[in-house]
């Protein structure tokens, strides 16, 4: 199983992973996406800046 979020228009899956993980399955979800019958129109990655990372500590710190 994935953990994907929709969001709320239907139009975006975002699967979010940590790069640095032994496993983080980017191939089987794309296997499975096309096994289902999901159709990829665009494919986006992004990676978070050490910024980003910082205020997500910050704020969970709170």
């Amino acid at each position: 199983m994935h953990a994907l979020s929709l969001n709320p228009q239907g139009t975006e899956l975002t699967y979010v992973y940590d790069p640095r993980a032994s496993r983080n399955d980017v191939a089987a979800l794309l296997d499975d996406l096309r096994r289902t019958g999901i159709g990829l129109r665009d494919l986006q990655t992004t990676q978070s800046s050490l910024e980003d990372i910082f205020v997500s500590l910050v704020e969970g710190a709170r």
